[in-house]
């Protein structure tokens, strides 16, 4: 985390400088490292963050077992929305209990109000730092992509849709024996056909590289448009690239369309 000496206010890790004053950001630490949560759960250090959470590094203090915890930002811990969001995505990846879906241990919240979950510690990296090295092999492309494909179709078996996969969702690791292993993660905005909408009908919700065109005309396809974006992942492992590329919003939306 970063913060404006002048103002005080906190950035993520990848900007340099104030929007307000203009002042370069420092490095503040972070006050959550060193303490429990949830009585039990050490946190060791911050080893992600993203606009709606932090990632830990921890340990459950009884069993010694390595975990990450999510924890929701304390800035956003007020919104009933990302609440629930936050509360579905520990449920969603529960539900679906699959070796390719990231696994969730437990949920909870911290002293000061801010929603937490604790799922398992993976080793290795996101699929999107294997793509950033050029196309992946046929074979080990077709290989992950099989994987997660398993673990996409038990989520759909569920009614789960995940509607927000690219391959910074996906992450892959080497087991013991050099076998390569893929799990998709971060359900945050996925939906189930068993709870309420939280957007409206019509809302655009998901990453512009990779939106299925009925997502983008506001029509809620359920699993196919999760399909369309696998696609568009698949594509992206194989080339190197995305299949569309453009400097703003709109031009990635009428690419997909069009």
């Amino acid at each position: 985390m970063r913060v404006c000496p002048k103002c005080h206010l906190e950035y993520h890790e990848d900007e340099e400088t104030c929007i307000v004053d203009g002042a370069k950001l420092e490095e503040s630490a972070d006050p959550r490292v060193g303490h429990l949560v949830g009585g039990r759960y050490f946190l060791e250090k911050a080893i992600g963050e993203g606009g709606m959470a932090t990632v830990y590094r921890a340990h459950h203090t009884l069993i010694e077992r390595p975990l990450a915890v999510k924890i929701l930002h304390k800035h956003l811990s007020h919104d009933d929305t990302l609440r629930e969001r936050f509360r579905r995505e520990a449920k969603s990846a529960a539900t679906i209990a699959h070796e390719n879906v990231i696994e969730i241990y437990d949920f909870g919240e911290t002293e000061d109000g801010c929603p937490f979950l604790v799922m398992e510690l993976l080793d290795g990296k996101p699929l999107s730092k294997l793509v950033e090295q050029g196309p992946i092999p046929i074979a080990l492309a077709v290989e992950l992509a099989t994987q997660m494909a398993r673990g996409l179709a038990r989520a759909h078996d569920l009614g789960i849709v995940h509607r927000d996969l690219k391959p910074e969702n996906a992450f892959v690791s080497k087991r013991a024996a050099g076998a390569w292993h893929a799990k998709l993660v971060d359900f945050g905005i996925a939906r189930s056909k068993k709870e309420a909408r939280l957007t409206a009908v019509g809302s655009l919700i998901g990453t512009p590289q990779y939106l299925a065109p009925e997502r983008i005309k506001g029509v809620e396809s359920g699993a196919p448009s999760d399909l369309y974006s696998f696609g568009v992942m698949l594509f992206e492992m194989v080339t190197g690239r995305p299949p569309f590329v453009s400097k703003d919003l709109p031009g990635y939306l009428v690419a997909h369309m069009e």
